[in-house]
């Protein structure tokens, strides 16, 4: 909700003296002679005043010889915040902040800037959430994935920037989608992936079925208790 602040009393009073005016000769000026006028223009000046109507604020100028044109930025350093319901969901996404590893929050809190940059009208605050905890979810599934590939090359001894390690890396993604796929869909793109990783010749690698087993094993985790929400 605008409030007038501080600041904006501060440009209003650097406006007055500029023009060497008192603030009961300001009060004259703007025709609101009435007792306690000049009193509501300090308020004013103070940031005391949190809601002083547009009718007030352009007399005030007016009475400087200032247009509107002298607190614009002021003005637009406003009106440029999100609004009020983009400011409280993004109060509930950063609740996601100290239940996430560093890397996977800072993650979520990119793809929730550019989510919400691209909506023409602002998400509710639970739509919001659930799609950054979703978003979550993918991201630190990820990591695990990951850290696993990692783990078991290095148990091969396989360097990591070696071209077998890249195809590993891509098989285990590959894998890792294939798994999350509908059921009525599973066996057929299993297969898809069995004949593609013998093409690229990683079949025959010790490591492969190895891998294959442990990405196995942790997408079956992911099903029965990872997905829980990261809420809890």
């Amino acid at each position: 909700m605008f409030r007038f602040t501080e600041e904006m009393g501060l440009r209003l009073r650097a406006l007055r003296l500029k023009e060497g005016i008192t603030q009961q000769e300001l009060a004259v000026l703007m025709g609101r002679q009435g007792k306690g006028n000049h009193q509501l223009i300090g308020k004013v000046e103070r940031g005391h005043a949190l809601y002083p109507s547009l009718g007030f604020v352009a007399d005030y100028l007016r009475a400087c010889r200032a247009s509107f044109a002298d607190i614009a930025d002021l003005l637009e350093a406003y009106t440029s915040k999100p609004t009020v319901i983009e400011q409280r969901g993004y109060k509930r996404v950063r609740s996601l902040a100290d239940k996430l590893p560093p890397e996977v929050w800072d993650a979520v809190r990119r793809y929730d800037d550019k989510v919400a940059r691209s909506k023409r009208k602002p998400e509710s605050e639970d739509r919001r959430l659930s799609r950054a905890e979703a978003y979550a979810r993918s991201q630190d599934a990820q990591r695990r994935l990951d850290e696993l590939v990692a783990k078991e090359l290095s148990k091969a001894g396989i360097e990591s920037g070696a071209v077998v390690a890249f195809r590993l890396r891509l098989y285990a993604r590959k894998l890792w989608g294939v798994l999350g796929a509908p059921k009525r869909k599973l066996k057929h793109k299993l297969e898809e992936l069995e004949r593609w990783a013998a093409g690229a010749g990683l079949s025959s690698l010790p490591v492969f079925a190895r891998l294959t087993e442990r990405i196995t094993e942790l997408a079956g985790g992911d099903e029965s208790g990872q997905q829980s929400s990261i809420r809890d």
